[in-house]
């Protein structure tokens, strides 16, 4: 068996991105994702900023904003979670 560790911010990313494409493509607000993943609001915060600059998720602003997958969840990889991480 391998076993991998991933630091805590990319295992918010993970989780994050498995509850947005648990949704169904409709947009989820960041007061959610903490909510349902247990991932404090400033670092959600930088994790989504993170993968959105890395074309992984798509925000829109507003009333009735949130967050939504830039792509379908099966070309996703965890690879793509890690390095959009890693920058920070």
């Amino acid at each position: 068996m391998v076993r991998m560790h991933l630091s805590e911010r990319s295992g918010h990313a993970l989780h994050a991105l498995a509850e947005l494409a648990a949704s169904g493509g409709g947009l989820v607000t960041s007061e959610q994702l903490a909510r349902t993943q247990a991932i404090p609001a400033k670092v959600l915060e930088v994790v989504m900023t993170e993968l959105r600059r890395a074309g992984l998720v798509r925000s829109q602003r507003g009333p009735d904003g949130g967050f939504c997958l830039a792509r379908p969840a099966a070309e996703i990889s965890l690879a793509d979670i890690i390095r959009a991480i890693r920058r920070l």
